[in-house]
């Protein structure tokens, strides 16, 4: 199993999630408090109806309080979040240890409310050399001291990810703890495809999870196409969806809705295996008519009609390159996916003549394969 589904805000978390169990290898989904409800109203089944539904069919569900959403610029989406009982005091408020220590209890107690596994809390960072990383740092070991077999979070900007040295110094503190599995997210501002993922960030992510994937499983959180480099470095795990929203952590998912608000438009855009990038349904189109043999070997079968079929076809693709990856060798599975970005890369030309686009492969390609290559070198491949 290698695929969660991150929790979104229309009402389909758990229909969708079920019924992609047979496209893909889905273990489950995720659930927010800043998308899902506590209790049922007239748009979305509750938290606890959304996980039993899950376990039903026979998939794990989780619940991430995003605590490190409270720290992002204009947070204000919090119609649902302030339903659940995650604070004793004033929201956000982890200025002392007992104020920790209440507020890992209150997520835990929500957490057995929806009989899910212990995801503890952690905040947003910007620096691993700072008073909010030590701040991180106490409720890892909070969560841990709580429940020896709770999964732990670590949440940080590019930055963050890109500190080198730093980064690993405040990883090695963390990997101190006995985890039963870790969550990494890399948080963005702006829901954009494709991630403008940095070398350095992807780089970092890789490293750390490299390293906690010793000990226990790892799960990028929103990784998507972006996190398949972590994966190579040891994650078991990415969480991914049909929105961009379950694809990107981003600033701009937790900003306050306008009254009345659907969220926007369906996403159709269409997975293309053999460059690990997306066009749209119309680009992809093109691409048909202008150039059969080529988008035959990068998108095998017909353009997906629509957004459900685009989110399965989506599953396969990942569930496949994935396999590529996850095969017990560190060396291999970073060559193989040196071989799928180069081979993305050199095509990208042609793609981008035949769908009449200018060419994107800077854009998607460039960062995660730069960073890749830097954890190869700092692996010795």
């Amino acid at each position: 199993m290698t695929l969660l589904i991150e929790d979104t805000a229309r009402n389909n978390l758990a229909s969708w999630t079920c019924e992609g169990v047979q496209h893909g290898s889905i273990d489950g989904a995720v659930l927010s408090p800043f998308t899902t409800p506590r209790t049922r109203n007239k748009y979305k089944q509750s938290g606890r109806q959304t996980a039993d539904r899950l376990r039903a069919d026979g998939l794990v569900a989780h619940f991430d309080a995003e605590t490190h959403a409270l720290q992002m610029p204009n947070v204000g989406d919090f119609r649902y979040y302030n339903s659940w009982p995650l604070w004793g005091g004033a929201v956000g408020d982890l200025s002392t240890p007992a104020a920790i220590r209440d507020h890992v209890e209150r997520v835990f107690a929500v957490q057995d409310e929806l009989g899910v596994p212990h995801l503890g809390p952690t905040i947003l960072l910007h620096s691993p050399q700072s008073a909010e990383s030590q701040t991180a740092l106490r409720l890892a070991e909070t969560a841990a001291d709580l429940d020896g077999n709770a999964i732990l979070s670590l949440t940080g900007d590019s930055a963050f990810w890109a500190s080198r040295a730093p980064l690993d110094a405040h990883v090695g503190a963390l990997a101190q703890i006995d985890a039963a599995g870790w969550s990494l997210t890399v948080v963005r501002q702006f829901t954009v495809l494709p991630v403008p993922a940095m070398a350095e960030e992807v780089h970092g992510l890789c490293r750390t999870a490299r390293s906690l994937s010793d000990y226990a499983d790892v799960h990028v959180s929103h990784g998507d196409l972006t996190a398949l480099p972590a994966i190579a470095a040891g994650a078991k795990t990415l969480g991914t969806g049909w929105d961009p929203r379950q694809r990107v952590a981003a600033y701009a998912s937790y900003e306050t809705r306008a009254t009345g608000s659907d969220g926007g438009g369906w996403f159709q855009q269409v997975t293309l295996e053999g460059i690990l990038s997306l066009l749209t349904h119309g680009e992809a189109t093109v691409l048909e008519q202008q150039n059969a043999a080529l988008a035959a070997r990068i998108l095998p079968g017909l353009v997906p009609p629509g957004p459900k079929e685009a989110f399965f076809h989506h599953v396969e693709v990942l569930d496949r390159v994935i396999a590529g990856l996850q095969i017990g060798d560190h060396r291999a599975a970073y060559n193989n996916l040196s071989t799928l970005y180069g081979a993305g890369t050199a095509d990208w030309p042609a793609v981008a003549a035949d769908a009449n686009i200018a060419s994107r492969a800077n854009a998607w390609l460039s960062g995660v394969s730069a960073g890749l290559g830097l954890y190869g070198q700092t692996e010795g491949f």
